[in-house]
């Protein structure tokens, strides 16, 4: 063991010691990601993992964690131990569980697991992930619009513990099989999150006894008060004011404003979304702690994007919405299509923080489109499989867009084998889709396109949610619009909403077709090289080039 006195631990074990933690919660998300059984989880990437203090501060968090759950994880273990377990009644081998959007992800899907570590018998720390199981009851398919209460959608599993000091919680075990489709995927989650986690602790225990606990405090609260003083370094060079913005959307028969108001004042940011809409009856409310994480994201992108995750970070970051609102909905609101209302408000707060480093804004976003699939297949089994487009990358300045991009989600689209594999669905094809960009000096990537298939004699269910499908996203410093989202079937007569529930019928193809950012900068502007390379790859028509760049193939 090395020498515990905290005022002699270096520069380089703290270093050393921060990038173990940060390496820890990698290995916990690689984990659980292989061993997980949904679709989201194991082929889309949507988890976050996290070690965590004895007091539920975050100070190892997963590159690779879905923003909107990055964050949620160490404000939802500090809920957990404060209102449901506190620390003297956790014990080795514990293991507690939550679906509740309120305290967790922000949705029924989003199940969080975490387990205490303990060394020499004190408790040390927390281990934490939280993942996106396609299966928990309620409607088909797991996101949708149309459900008006939480009720509606879900099994809600309350913080309890699944294992008890090692011991399976038997009742808690048949409470989920009995209330899900295809329990052997939702329970298979949860272990594999578990499993991840387990990972987590002895790594964390052998990290406690190379260093000694004294030295594991220390360098805890020195990776926590640095991460907090590189923000307020970043924001104290920026000038106190305050900065306004708003994007108005329609869906599910509903207008709706998100307003934000971003002040800068010394060392701190202050985010006010005074002026957004209500709370409405329909499945798209967020609860108050995806807006906080959300925010975080978009601040830590635009002002420290190098910044390793930590829980100081957060600090200086104070985040406001109305209570009732739209973005920070009471009980028992639906909540499980959220990411379509939160992305609105990542776009918000990106024109109003664009206004104070406007080298960092990017052209309104795309969003994404996801069409979970379910039913039965030939051998009567239930299926969940998740296919969708996303519409990539927004282009900022100097740097066109990248299409197909899950962004801000940072997950991955499923691959077509594994949607084959595991359920009768046929993946037809995925294609860019030539003169969709958002045209600038720095254009959009193009839309992608996506068909699937119902070669059998039975119907199939999807629940589609369609980012960007009521208007073009806004182009940014005299770009154009981006295209809007649709969705198309090839069966007569047969008009299918880009966003809730609808069946595939035998032998029909559903198309869908993803939204694309706006551009970035007069397309006039544009190099002409580049347009040359857009023509040449198929991106654009010459008769595009043409009409919107200006371009002239004989020079």
């Amino acid at each position: 063991m090395r020498d515990t006195a905290t005022n002699e631990t270096d520069e380089l074990e703290t270093q050393v010691l921060w990038n173990r933690l940060q390496s820890t919660a990698d290995e916990m998300y690689d984990a659980a990601e292989r061993l997980a059984f949904s679709f989201s989880i194991r082929e889309g990437a949507d988890a976050s993992t996290a070690v965590m203090t004895a007091d539920g501060d975050a100070i190892g968090l997963s590159d690779q964690s879905v923003p909107v759950l990055s964050g949620a994880l160490s404000r939802t273990t500090r809920i957990i131990l404060e209102e449901h377990f506190p620390p003297e009644e956790l014990e080795p081998g514990d293991t507690i569980i939550t679906n509740d959007p309120w305290i967790g992800g922000g949705h029924l899907s989003d199940v969080v697991v975490l387990n205490p570590v303990f060394y020499d018998g004190e408790l040390v720390g927390i281990t934490g992930s939280l993942g996106h199981t396609d299966d928990v009851g309620g409607n088909r398919g797991g996101w949708s619009t149309d459900a008006e209460q939480v009720y509606e959608e879900g099994i809600l599993i309350p913080p309890a513990k699944l294992y008890d000091a090692g011991e399976r919680n038997d009742a808690i075990e048949a409470i989920i099989r009995d209330n899900v489709r295809i329990p052997h995927q939702t329970l298979g989650d949860i272990e594999a999150l578990r499993s991840g986690n387990t990972l987590g602790e002895e790594r964390l225990e052998e990290a406690i006894a190379d260093y000694g606990p004294e030295t594991f405090d220390h360098v805890a609260d020195e990776v926590i008060d640095r991460s907090e003083r590189a923000l307020r370094d970043e924001l104290e060079e920026l000038p106190d004011d305050t900065h306004d913005a708003s994007v108005t959307f329609e869906i599910a028969g509903f207008d709706i404003t998100i307003a934000v108001s971003v002040t800068v004042d010394g060392s701190d940011l202050y985010v006010d979304f005074e002026g957004t809409s209500d709370q409405i009856d329909a499945g798209i409310n967020c609860p108050f702690g995806n807006i906080v994480t959300v925010t975080e994201y978009i601040v830590k992108c635009m002002l420290v994007p190098e910044l390793p995750n930590a829980e100081g970070f957060f600090r200086p970051i104070h985040v406001t919405a109305p209570e009732g609102s739209i973005i920070n909905c009471d009980r028992p609101k639906a909540t499980m299509g959220r990411h379509l209302t939160y992305s609105r408000a990542e776009d918000a707060l990106i024109r109003a923080l664009g206004q104070v480093v406007p080298e960092s804004a990017l052209s309104e976003m795309a969003g994404i489109q996801l069409a979970p699939f379910s039913g039965q297949d030939a051998a009567g089994n239930e299926f969940i499989a998740v296919g969708g487009t996303a519409g990539g990358f927004p282009p900022r300045a100097g740097k066109d867009g990248t299409p197909g991009v899950y962004f801000p989600y940072n997950g991955k689209s499923t691959p077509i084998e594994m949607f084959e594999r595991y359920s009768p669905i046929r993946w037809v094809e995925t294609a860019l889709v030539p003169d969709s960009e958002g045209a600038g000096e720095y254009r959009s990537g193009p839309a992608v396109r996506s068909s699937y298939h119902n070669p059998t004699e039975q119907p199939a269910y999807f629940s589609l949610t369609s980012g960007r499908a009521d208007r073009e996203p806004d182009g940014f410093r005299g770009g154009e619009s981006g295209k809007r989202a649709t969705v198309e079937s090839d069966a007569d007569d047969k008009t299918v909403e880009p966003n809730g529930p609808g069946v595939l019928g035998p032998g029909e193809t559903l198309s869908l077709v993803s939204a694309t950012p706006g551009g970035y900068g007069d397309p006039t502007d544009r190099d002409d090289d580049r347009v040359e390379t857009d023509v040449r790859l198929g991106y654009v028509s010459e008769e595009r080039a043409r009409e919107v760049y200006d371009y002239d193939p004989t020079g």
